[in-house]
């Protein structure tokens, strides 16, 4: 199998303004635990707010979440978002 596949990516979130949004992905993989960001329309997210967590499930297996959250979301904040992970040289 892959070193690293998706179990959970964001598609489609509906908000209104002033709402908080959230977005979530989780990664399951086998060696290294990952190194994980957002992008929004094809740029890196810097300095976004973003929670992560990495739980082992065996010796060289892991599960690691990333979670977005955009606090009292403007129409400035629309875009399309995506999550990476990179680990062992590959990166998705």
């Amino acid at each position: 199998p892959p070193a690293l596949w998706f179990l959970e990516n964001p598609s489609n979130v509906t908000s209104s303004l002033g709402k908080t949004v959230r977005l979530r992905c989780r990664v399951r993989g086998a060696g290294e635990p990952p190194e994980m960001g957002w992008w929004r329309d094809g740029h890196p997210l810097e300095l976004a707010d973003s929670d992560q967590a990495q739980v082992p499930l065996s010796e060289d297996v892991w599960l690691a979440t990333s979670q977005l959250s955009i606090p009292a979301v403007q129409l400035s904040d629309a875009g399309r978002y995506r999550c990476w992970a990179r680990a062992g040289g590959e990166q998705l």
